[in-house]
């Protein structure tokens, strides 16, 4: 199910039911006023945050991925693992425009693994998994959504945008940094283990752009140095992590331990020096994980994701927390204007 909460009280507006096991994140219409989930289970659903109320469900898929909204709120794009497949929906109402074979140039048929909108371009850029392509999908005018091919080093899990949209930080069985532009891979970035690249976070620190990414399989925090891509830094933490999350008004990125004997530590890494400044055990003994900010940054909300768990609110200065608020393994967390 999804609960809405006030963004100043942190009080409940409204819970729903959905459909099983959500991903991917919810994604908004540009004024902020609709929200899109889809579920593994395919169905898609659009839900109307001023008057609280469902507007439209569909099935797109079997086993589905994600899904993503164009920035003028006019079109939906779904990836799906089964059938493998892009489904593309009237985000007015979820109709069917078009439904798109993922199909390589060699006729591989493949499960897509990632959806996301690029405003700046816009555009669709999808990763798939299977084949060995990138796909881009133009949006703009009266769109035909015929993918535009891009050649990548090797299958492709995810993927992160740098900040200009030009490039793509993509996770396969190496990291690679994709050139949107130039439409060519540009190089393999020098990482250990299984970054998750998509949970990766920028920051400036010293007037440059660097890139932090939490590790599945190891535990470590790597930085890189985007002009470069050279590694700076390897961040030792309590154990492999999935999640980080900064805010413009904070000067720590927050990244959970989530896998392993240590998954109850929370790291605060400072931004500018590299360090962890503080390791945080909200609720020791229980899983504490993913982090999202306020639309100001004042305070953040962090899940303990147990049968008897809570959502906290925490000052994001003092570290002090104002509420707990019981819950049975919440999980993602998403701030309507952060999202827009």
């Amino acid at each position: 199910h999804v609960r809405i909460l006030d963004g100043e009280r942190f009080e409940e507006l409204a819970k729903f039911q959905s459909h099983f096991a959500l991903h991917g994140g919810p994604k908004f219409s540009p004024d902020g006023r609709f929200v899109y989930f889809a579920s593994r289970d395919g169905w898609i659903s659009v839900y109307d945050l001023h008057n609280l109320k469902m507007i439209a469900e569909v099935r797109a898929g079997l086993n589905t991925r994600n899904l993503a909204v164009s920035n003028d709120g006019r079109w939906a794009l779904v990836g799906n693992y089964l059938p493998g497949e892009l489904v593309v929906l009237d985000a007015r109402d979820l109709s069917l425009v078009k439904r798109i074979p993922a199909k390589g140039l060699d006729g591989t048929v493949s499960r897509v693994s990632a959806v996301y909108t690029a405003p700046p371009r816009d555009s669709f850029v999808v990763a798939l998994k299977d084949v060995q392509e990138v796909w881009e999908l133009s949006y703009a005018g009266t769109p035909d959504f015929v993918p535009r091919r891009i050649p990548a080093a090797d299958f492709l899990d995810d993927f992160s945008f740098t900040p200009d949209y030009r490039h793509l930080l993509a996770t396969s069985r190496k990291g690679q940094v994709i050139d949107l532009d130039s439409g060519k891979a540009l190089t393999d970035i020098p990482l250990p283990g299984m970054p998750h690249l998509g949970s990766g976070i920028y920051w400036q620190r010293d007037g440059k752009w660097i890139f932090a990414t939490p590790n599945v399989s190891q535990g470590l925090i790597s930085v890189l140095d985007m002009q470069s891509w050279k590694l700076i830094k390897e961040i030792p933490t309590e154990g492999p992590g999935f999640f980080m999350r900064s805010h413009a008004n904070s000067k720590y990125a927050w990244t959970d331990v989530f896998f392993g004997p240590n998954n109850d530590a929370i790291h605060l890494i400072d931004k500018q020096t590299l360090e962890v400044a503080h390791t945080l055990r909200p609720m020791p003994g229980k899983n504490a994980a993913h982090v999202e900010f306020t639309r100001d940054g004042k305070h953040l909300l962090l899940s303990v994701w147990d049968t008897d768990g809570a959502l906290l609110v925490i000052e994001s200065d003092t570290l002090k927390e104002i509420k707990r608020i019981p819950m049975n393994k919440p999980s993602g967390k998403y701030n309507v204007g952060n999202k827009i």
